[in-house]
């Protein structure tokens, strides 16, 4: 067992999420940045563990189907917001850049 995992069992639920700084402190990291990739790591592996947005923040393991069915609702708002902000930045750089300096940048 991870020690990201030891420390999220004892986060159980959304009222009990615990931030990725906080947890990146408990371990002694520079940043969440490794943080997120274990998580994402334990997800594949199987762990139920979901993120709030909404306070309070943080990561926590889910003990619910209502609320894993939150946490799905809410990923599938990030990807549709996450679909806008692809589709006006092409939009942004289309404008922006002639159609040669595009191509020199991809």
């Amino acid at each position: 067992m991870t020690d990201v995992l030891r420390i999220l069992r004892l986060h159980r639920g959304k009222a009990n999420a615990i931030t990725g700084k906080e947890l990146a402190q408990l371990l002694g990291e520079p940043n969440d940045r490794l943080i997120r990739k274990e998580i994402r790591e334990l997800i594949a592996q199987g762990y139920p563990i979901a993120s709030r947005t909404e306070k309070p923040y943080g990561y926590y393991l889910v003990e619910s189907s209502a609320e894993a069915e939150h946490y799905l609702k809410s990923l599938k708002g990030r990807l549709v917001e996450d679909a806008y902000r692809r589709r006006d930045f092409k939009k942004a750089y289309s404008s922006a850049f002639s159609k040669e300096t595009q191509l020199t940048l991809l």
